[in-house]
């Protein structure tokens, strides 16, 4: 199929995505707004209007998923970035070792507090990506990466905006590979909207490769989920 035919298949979905957005944006700003109990999977969460809403921010959904299709039973998992918990969560209750972290207090706070409503124990710590987590191995680490580019003006903006030429993204993907177990593996989610070569050579960089991609559309929005590995694995000790 030629690109430009490509192009002219895609705007409809675009034209939809435009629409769908002025009609559900204002709906959902309202729930944000508001601290409410919602139920996702089964789950029952409490949100919190300074934190990433588990529900209204469709990629969240996209990363349980994905993590649902896996195996991670016995598995020590990093749910980065937890804001809600709700990653973390579905990761326990598959039987992964958990640890939970956010550089935002009220998602720290938000994450112990849906935790515990789940019947989950697990560490959870505040920290600016692995700051605070020195000397841990981890054998999967899941991040719903800021992807749109800006400088974060509050702790929930962190959430959203990772900064000039991908900051966070290219700051966490270097932290990686010190924080992965041999044969560990990373998987972000990230939205069309974002510049996925950027992301992709920010990973690349830090030395590690692409293992697969997944696309899934969510309201006429298609979200990218990439598992990396270490170029050069760590040997097993």
């Amino acid at each position: 199929m030629r690109p430009d035919v490509t192009i002219s298949l895609d705007l409809p979905r675009r034209l939809c995505r435009r629409i769908f957005g002025r009609l559900y944006g204002p709906y959902a700003s309202r729930r944000i707004a508001r601290g409410t109990e919602v139920r996702l999977r089964g789950r029952r969460l409490l949100t919190d209007p300074e934190v990433l809403h588990p529900i209204h921010f469709l990629s969240t959904r996209v990363l349980i998923d994905t993590v649902l299709g896996l195996d991670v039973a016995g598995k020590r998992f990093l749910d980065m970035g937890s804001g809600s918990g709700a990653i973390g969560i579905f990761a326990a209750s598959q039987g992964a070792i958990l640890t939970a972290c956010d550089i935002n207090p009220r998602a720290v706070a938000l994450t112990r507090k849906n935790l515990s409503r789940n019947q989950i124990d697990a560490v959870v710590i505040e920290s600016d990506l692995f700051s605070a987590l020195p000397d841990q191995a981890f054998d999967l680490i899941c991040f719903n990466i800021p992807f749109y580019d800006g400088e974060p003006r509050t702790p929930f903006d962190a959430a959203l905006f990772g900064g000039k030429d991908l900051a966070t993204t290219r700051r966490f993907a270097m932290g990686c590979p010190g924080a992965l177990a041999p044969g560990g593996q990373v998987i972000v989610v990230f939205s069309e909207d974002a510049d996925r070569g950027g992301i992709l050579s920010c990973f690349r960089q830090a030395g590690l490769a692409v293992v697969d991609e997944m696309t899934s559309r969510r309201f006429f929005e298609r979200f990218h989920v990439v598992r990396f590995r270490e170029i050069s694995p760590k040997a097993d000790v």
